[in-house]
């Protein structure tokens, strides 16, 4: 199993994408402008308290307070089984320190809990809870005394420690000097608190890339390519503080074709917006989407054979592992309910959803899976970090009052510009024109999204955008020539 991670930076989004086997299995993207916020830690302001509710609203600085239930507060425990107080110990105007755990989602403000934790690339850092865990991925018996007996020793007077799964093969003075460097951090960040006066960000996890690096590699990990000369210093001496030999497996990606284009991503993540997902023997998977969960249909499609119950449970199996690879894809977190093509076979079942468990072990996000239902039914649940895919790519349509969406600005500007590097890469081209959508074409000259690229790499280029009411809000078609003198219709707008 070879793995591959593929870092994208651009002028406006940044994308990590992780293959296996030249096969997509993992894909993030960031927005330069609205990066995440799950992992950050605020000082915050408690606004209101809602003692029937145990809970709180808290300021944390953004445009919605975030929610603390009492179940996230401290309640001096040596362990961290939920012990519930029996009231919030807070009130109106307290400032307090606080994480985020979940995203806004809606109307909805940020989940936050006062239960600080940090992740390192082989540990967690919990600074107020007296708690020693091992990742339930490490599964030898000696690793986990030896890691367990290493954390008890070293962890800090009053907190604790976590082995993450990269500590099964990680040196002792590593896993050392990284709880030395987590132990500074979290007494930056008390330093912050006691200096600000009023809400403040005091830590942020870091960008997309950072994050990447310290929660992607292992030792199957072959190359880290990156279009970006800046990330890739970056990153170079980032490994080089971690004592890690994988910088040097960062190399520089320098090609007149795009990155996306190159390694496949861009038609990968196309299908990943697209509610249907065939299978390779003619079944599919349909994924919907509802406030409450995401349901998960199973159609055995046109396959069929002289055994129907063992096409059925061919089907499912197959079905089993495309549906773990679509939540880490989609990043489909909190509750997913399956409905698998009906079964007779009491064996059959078990060995569907024992195969469903067997695949999300890979996932590095919380994944449970209950027992198969008598109506065929398996709810998974699946812990949500940060925002699902489809809600960073698409926007809701305007035309629908919402209930369907399009693609937005970003993401059809970068798909646009893969295109006009392959046009330039494979042809000597001085023009290139672009019949498009009105809308996307409004998009992309307000939004900005190519200026470097007119500044530098296609400052000697002319770029053309032609409205087209015929063109689908995606489709374009981008065509090249060297004729200085263009007959193009009045609406033709000049890119740069």
């Amino acid at each position: 199993m070879k793995r591959s991670i593929l870092i994208d930076v651009e002028s406006d989004m940044c994308s990590v994408a992780l293959l296996e086997d030249g096969r997509l299995i993992e894909f993030h993207i960031e927005y330069k402008e609205n990066n995440r916020l799950t992992g950050n830690i605020y000082k915050g302001k408690v606004e209101n308290v809602l003692q029937g509710l145990e809970s709180a609203f808290v300021n944390i600085g953004l445009g919605r307070n975030g929610f603390l239930y009492v179940g996230e507060t401290l309640d001096d425990r040596a362990d961290l089984q939920r012990v519930v107080p029996r009231s919030l110990n807070v009130k109106t105007g307290d400032y307090m320190m606080v994480q985020v755990t979940k995203e806004a989602v809606g109307q909805k403000g940020a989940r936050l809990t006062s239960n600080i934790s940090i992740p390192g690339r082989y540990v967690v850092f919990l600074p107020n809870i007296d708690f020693v865990g091992i990742s339930n991925k490490i599964t030898d018996p000696d690793r986990r005394e030896k890691l367990t007996g290493l954390l008890k020793k070293h962890k800090p007077t009053g907190g604790g420690l976590i082995a993450r799964t990269a500590s099964i093969d990680a040196k002792k003075k590593d896993i050392l000097a990284e709880i030395n460097r987590m132990q500074a951090l979290y007494e930056k960040i008390a330093a912050g608190y006691a200096q600000h006066d009023g809400v403040c960000l005091l830590h942020s996890e870091g960008n997309l890339v950072h994050r990447a690096v310290r929660d992607m590699l292992n030792n199957d990990v072959e190359h880290i390519i990156c279009n970006d000369l800046v990330a890739v210093r970056e990153l170079k001496e980032l490994l080089k503080n971690m004592n890690s030999d994988f910088r040097h497996r960062v190399e520089y990606f320098e090609s007149a074709y795009d990155i996306w284009d190159v390694f496949g991503i861009g038609d990968e993540v196309d299908k990943l917006l697209n509610r249907r997902v065939p299978l390779p023997s003619g079944g599919s998977l349909v994924i919907d989407h509802t406030e409450a969960l995401t349901a998960i249909d199973v159609n055995s499609g046109s396959s069929g054979g002289a055994d129907h119950e063992e096409t059925v449970y061919f089907a499912n199996m197959e079905a089993a592992k495309e549906i773990a690879r679509q939540l880490r894809l989609r990043n489909i977190g909190g509750i997913i309910v399956v409905d698998f093509i009906d079964m007779l076979n009491e064996a059959h079942k078990i060995d569907v959803v024992e195969m469903l468990r067997n695949e999300v072990i890979r996932d590095r996000i919380k994944t449970r899976v209950q027992d198969m239902t008598a109506l065929g039914l398996v709810e998974i649940t699946r812990k949500k970090v940060g925002k699902e895919l489809s809600s960073k790519l698409l926007t809701p349509c305007e035309h629908c009052n919402g209930s369907g969406y399009m693609p937005n600005g970003a993401y059809a500007a970068r798909k646009l510009k893969t295109a006009i590097k392959r046009l330039f890469a494979e042809h000597d081209f001085a023009n290139a024109i672009v019949s498009l959508h009105a809308g996307m074409s409004d998009g992309i000259l307000t939004g900005g999204f190519f200026s470097s690229m007119c500044a530098n790499e296609w400052k000697n280029k002319r770029i053309y955008l032609i409205p087209d009411t015929r063109r689908k809000p995606l489709e374009f078609i981008v065509t090249g020539n060297n004729d200085l003198s263009l007959d193009l219709p009045a609406s033709a707008r000049l890119l740069y």
